[in-house]
């Protein structure tokens, strides 16, 4: 056999006309009367209300006795005290948002702090674009033959000190450039091989070498926001693996970045609206001081 309805009287101690339909004539004070099931759980107790006072269940709070918050899923019968005839206690108000902790950001143990020798020598335009003759490149070729004989013996400063020479002859290409930023990584040069890596972009926007080069210096740098950038062009061109943790590293510490300043300015805002509060009470309670004087 069903259990016989409850009828409840509901008092509606608070609303917010914010999240209640126009055409709501509720106000606070009023009852409403409820018949229900006692088996009945408080949400779907909140959805019949919701119908009457045209709010959603999310924006609804029951208590019972008064200050006393019921959970969702509690059945009617449950609640301690409450039968027939009793009178729950309606608040319709946009629920507090939940408090977000502040993100914390560590320090970046990978960040470059020492000073970097000056850059290596770089040729003009017009060298860049010269046409080698054939002795050229052969003396070009040797050169970086030499740099490459020199890398592999570890004597970094030979490799990129021969590999400039043969640049410095003409007839360079996207690829020597990111090359020779590849090797100024290794030197933890870094504000030399972002400018190497952006040269080359300008002979070939599509090196996905020049990006990469460039995306680590700038992670190495701190410019996390450019190192994003690069890393995500590198990888559209031409997936590589070995790139793929330090691209997640900077894509989190971004997003922890963005979200931190949000936080901040979220805080700043806050405290001045507080303070604007507070000034403008100050005011009033001035003003009715000296009007009573």
């Amino acid at each position: 056999m069903a259990d016989a309805q409850w009828t409840l009287k509901v008092k509606i101690v608070a609303i917010d006309n914010t999240v209640v339909n126009k055409k709501s004539k509720w106000e606070v004070g009023d009852n409403l009367t409820i018949q229900i099931e006692p088996h009945a759980t408080v949400n779907m107790f909140k959805q019949r209300m919701g119908l009457i006072v045209m709010a959603h269940p999310k924006h609804q709070e029951v208590c019972f006795p008064e200050g006393v918050l019921l959970d969702d899923i509690t059945k009617l019968s449950d609640v301690p005290g409450l039968t027939n005839l009793a009178m729950p206690f309606l608040s319709i108000k946009v629920p507090p948002e939940p408090v977000e902790a502040l993100v914390e950001l560590s320090e970046d143990e990978g960040l470059f702090k020492g000073d970097e020798v000056e850059a290596p020598e770089s040729p003009a335009a017009d060298v860049m674009s010269k046409e080698l003759t054939d002795e050229e490149m052969d003396k070009q070729g040797a050169l970086k033959s030499e740099a490459q004989d020199a890398l592999e013996d570890g004597d970094m400063d030979k490799a990129v000190a021969k590999f400039t020479e043969a640049m410095m002859l003409g007839g360079v290409s996207a690829m020597m450039v990111a090359k020779r930023a590849e090797m100024l990584l290794k030197q933890k040069r870094y504000k030399a091989a972002i400018e190497d890596a952006t040269a080359a972009l300008v002979l070939n926007q599509d090196s996905a070498k020049a990006y990469r080069a460039r995306g680590k210096a700038r992670r190495f740098m701190g410019e996390y926001e450019g190192s994003k950038a690069d890393f995500s062009q590198a990888q559209k061109i031409d997936y590589d693996d070995g790139v793929a943790e330090m691209d997640d590293y900077v894509k989190k510490r971004t997003a922890k970045i963005a979200k931190r300043a949000k936080q901040d300015a979220a805080a700043i805002a806050a405290e001045m609206a507080a303070a604007v509060a507070a000034a403008a009470e100050e005011k009033a309670y001035a003003a009715a001081a000296a009007e009573k004087a």
